[in-house]
């Protein structure tokens, strides 16, 4: 089909037409599966990372009902994984031997992993509520609203916050899991806090908003149905990146005893539980799994969650 204009004859191509009028933006699932399938990098993690979340939390019910990781048998302390199948039936529980109170490593790995990502879960999704909420609000009505926010977010930012923790922990009288996660949320809100304020900064000030405002729509119902949606690909992305350093905080913190110990076995109790010299130098199945298991969860998180952010900024997309 050609159209005349005074500029000159324009041909327009019908056979296309239709497709180009048809095509609708992709969504953020769309998005995203389309960027990881050109990172094959990216595609590998989170694969390693479904079947690893899989195998913990389908795995974790089966070995509750059939052991009791945290029992104790001092007849067969310290046995390597040849040593343990041989004075025992040769099973999944033998697999990775015995540490220095006779517990199997195995299945103690598989109830650990489940604990340390059911607590940085939980901090991360806490402290993401809290950090999205009064981020949004600041940046939604500015002026001194967002200068008092940010002033007492500032001023938590600037203390040492492991070793508050480390301090409250030894203070407190019972180190119970509730009170272990509310004390790891009360300093891991405030970068979402940063984050979900320069994003209703940005968006603050668009037509779609001031269009709400101008139809008398109440403001937490523009922050909530109007605003977090245009917002949702930088949360998600930041969201799985945060639970990559919830592992690695509530590791660290059992690393260096101020964790729940074996009443709440973790990953970072197992490490903690063989630094001793000659654990490290010839019994590496009592710390090299959990080393191994920590790190590779929380690279495939990284990994990921960069996926995420490039769908989230058109301009860092592979395509």
């Amino acid at each position: 089909m050609e159209q005349k204009h005074e500029q000159g004859t324009v041909y327009v191509d019908e056979s296309n037409l239709d497709i180009v009028l048809s095509t609708k933006p992709l969504n953020m699932f769309q998005l995203f599966w389309k960027e990881i399938k050109h990172d094959k990098l990216a595609l590998f993690c989170l694969t390693l990372l479904t079947v690893i979340f899989l195998g913990i939390y389908i795995g974790t019910p089966i070995v509750e009902s059939q052991v009791d990781v945290r029992h104790t048998d001092l007849l067969r302390r310290n046995l390597s994984p040849e040593l343990a199948r041989e004075r025992s039936e040769p099973t999944y529980q033998t697999f990775l031997g015995t540490d220095s109170t006779g517990r199997f490593m195995a299945p103690l790995l598989i109830v650990s992993a489940r604990n340390s990502l059911n607590i940085a879960l939980a901090v991360t999704a806490i402290s993401f509520i809290i950090g999205l909420t009064v981020g949004v609000i600041a940046g939604f009505y500015g002026s001194y609203v967002d200068m008092v926010i940010m002033r007492i977010t500032d001023t938590i930012t600037m203390l040492p916050n492991f070793m508050v923790i480390i301090t409250i922990i030894s203070i407190v009288p019972s180190r119970s899991v509730p009170v272990f996660i509310m004390l790891l949320t009360m300093f891991s809100w405030m970068g979402r806090t940063r984050l979900t304020r320069a994003a209703a900064l940005q968006n603050r000030n668009l037509d779609y908003i001031s269009a709400s405002k101008t139809m008398g729509t109440r403001n937490i119902v523009i922050i909530f149905r109007e605003m977090l949606p245009n917002m949702v690909d930088v949360v998600v992305a930041n969201f799985v990146l945060s639970l990559a350093g919830g592992i690695g905080m509530e590791t660290g913190l059992s690393l260096l005893g101020y964790g729940m110990g074996m009443e709440y076995p973790s990953l970072g109790t197992i490490i903690s539980n063989a630094l001793l010299t000659i654990n490290l130098d010839f019994r590496w199945w009592n710390w090299a799994p959990a080393i191994i298991l920590v790190v590779t969860i929380m690279l495939c998180i990284t990994f990921v969650g960069n996926v995420l952010q490039r769908v989230a900024d058109p301009r860092q997309r592979l395509v």
